[in-house]
């Protein structure tokens, strides 16, 4: 789930309503991820605030920079301790420096326990 720098904020918060989703990677024009809204940050910085979302912009609100973006070749041990190292829930990958998909800290739990289950930890 992604939007580019430009899109306004009302179709920002669509796309996650729509989508059910809590936040949304924010893309530069070449589709790198530079930054993150989540619908807290749609609360605080725009409602509790009283702005107009239709005027502001993704990249006028998103949480910038990202600590933590991986690319698919990455290992994922290390994408994991780094994940605890900066207590987040999910990773932006990349592809060819462009987003790729997100990796959940969810799906790197059911990844070690089907290790451990296979007795490979």
């Amino acid at each position: 789930l992604h939007c580019n720098k430009e899109t306004n904020v009302v179709e920002v918060a669509r796309i996650l309503r729509n989508e059910k989703q809590r936040r949304i990677i924010v893309v530069d024009d070449r589709g790198y991820p530079v930054g993150i809204i989540s619908t807290t940050d749609i609360n605080n910085k725009v409602v509790a605030e009283n702005r107009d979302a239709l005027k502001l912009k993704a990249e006028e609100i998103m949480t910038s920079p990202l600590y933590l973006v991986c690319d698919i070749e990455d290992d994922v041990n290390e994408i994991f301790k780094k994940m605890v190292h900066h207590e987040t829930f999910f990773v932006p990958v990349t592809k060819d420096k462009r987003l790729h998909g997100i990796l959940t800290y969810g799906e790197l739990m059911k990844c070690i326990h089907q290790r451990m289950k296979n007795g490979n930890a």
